[in-house]
């Protein structure tokens, strides 16, 4: 090797030409900062991408806040979202409103939804998007959802906990068509309609139909979880119980019923050809009158319900007394009523109505004297069906129990809990691709 490296030339070696150096040393420093930056990103990004994959899995571990003093109402309803979570997955508490919103002329993209009575939360009730928005019940103090079935005959009832996201199946005697009607004020009883059911005839909401045409009335008793049937309300239109709990109005054809908790009668109203009682909130809260409104296609029976209609014909509200004792005379028709959703006072009532463009709103509307009051208004906007059709609102309960109490707040961001798992997975899985294609673009 010596001999080897002694034949070879001492020549010096050429000079390097200027800056060679500086340049290999800032090129090195440049590849080592872009390796550390790439490195840093990708794993930013798989923390990101933990973190969207882990929320509706912590989530559930969360507990809704406590109530406030006073429940509210959001001055304004918030717009659709798909992101909307679940009442079981993340429960928000006691809640102001239920309703359906959506469109469904291209997509049935339909939401049963609960707005939060303490703060502006919005959860979907996933048990009724289960059963095909079915005919359902908030109740007064706004904490249980109780629905039927709008895809058959069943044989039970589902409660739904909106502090807990439980659900308690309550058993009937069927399998019966059910159509729910009234939730009492003190909130231990429910009134409902059941009937056989001879086979579905192709429509949306045949149940509701068939029961409203020939149902017996039942009586719930949410204590007991034991069902009476009332046959003096047969077959059941609509009900409202008095504001003490104790006795129900029930329309049978065109006569009002006056009924005991066990079924006895107590006395009659007759309505005019053309009204209806108003369903579930149709007792004013000093129990004088109650309150009737224009009624549906041919009446009772038709079998036309409101069940998954939008809200957007008015009509008005009259009052016929409950005794004929020679006292206080009824209030003066109401106009421009969409719908009565329950009472402030007794001579005060909160309503759906419309202005000429049609939005919607709800309004206190006093019966006597004085100028009517917008509570909150809807978000009607183009945001539903991917941007292609207008919201629309149907099917729309109050908590009865809380209105004389509530607040209207300055509505603030929604809060709809987290994602659902089936968006937040693939874009875990994006943010993921992402990675691993920065990190080998950063290593060659």
């Amino acid at each position: 090797m010596r001999e080897l490296f002694a034949t070879l030339p001492d020549d010096p070696a050429p000079p390097m030409r200027d800056g060679y150096l500086d340049t290999v040393l800032t090129r090195g420093r440049r590849s080592a900062r872009r390796r550390r930056i790439g490195t840093a990103a990708v794993w930013v990004l798989v923390v990101l991408a933990l973190a969207v994959a882990a929320v509706p899995f912590t989530q559930p571990l969360t507990r809704p806040g406590a109530p406030t003093r006073e429940p509210g109402l959001p001055d304004r309803f918030a717009g659709y979202s798909t992101l909307t979570s679940t009442v079981a997955k993340a429960p928000a508490g006691r809640a102001i409103a239920l309703y359906t919103y959506g469109n469904g002329e291209l997509f049935n993209m339909f939401q049963p939804l609960v707005v939060g009575a303490d703060r502006d939360t919005y959860r979907r009730v996933d048990a009724m998007q289960e059963r095909d928005l079915p005919s359902a019940l908030l109740a007064p103090d706004g904490t249980l959802v109780l629905l039927g079935d709008n895809r058959g005959a069943i044989s039970d009832l589902v409660l739904v906990d909106l502090g807990t996201g439980k659900r308690r199946s309550i058993p009937i005697d069927g399998p019966v068509g059910v159509r729910l009607l009234a939730w009492s004020p003190d909130g231990r009883y429910v009134a409902y309609s059941a009937a056989t059911l001879t086979g579905s005839d192709g429509t949306v909401n045949f149940v509701d139909s068939e029961v409203a045409r020939g149902g017996t009335l039942r009586l719930l008793d949410l204590t007991t979880g034991r069902s009476t049937e009332l046959a003096a309300g047969k077959p059941a239109w609509t009900a409202a119980f008095a504001p003490d709990s104790r006795r129900l109005a029930v329309q049978v054809g065109r006569t009002v019923h006056l009924l005991d908790l066990d079924g006895r009668e107590s006395g009659t109203i007759k309505i005019r050809d053309d009204r209806e009682l108003v369903a579930n909130v149709g007792w004013s809260p000093d129990g004088r009158f109650l309150a009737t409104v224009p009624w549906r296609g041919d009446g009772p029976s038709s079998g036309n319900t409101d069940l998954g209609e939008f809200l957007s014909n008015a009509g008005s509200v009259s009052f016929i007394p409950v005794a004929d004792d020679g006292g206080p005379q009824p209030p003066a028709p109401v106009d421009g009523v969409v719908q009565v959703l329950g009472w402030r006072s007794a001579s005060s009532l909160v309503a759906a109505t419309t202005n000429d463009v049609g939005h919607l709103f709800l309004t206190e509307v006093p019966l006597r004297d004085g100028p009517r009051r917008t509570l909150s208004s809807f978000d009607t906007g183009s945001t539903c069906e991917l941007g292609m059709q207008t919201c629309r609102v149907a099917d729309l309960r109050l908590a009865t129990g809380l209105l004389s109490d509530a607040t209207v707040r300055h509505a603030r961001g929604p809060q709809r809990g987290p994602w659902p798992a089936a968006l937040t997975t693939p874009i875990a899985a994006v943010v993921l691709g992402a990675g691993l294609l920065l990190w080998r673009r950063t290593r060659r």
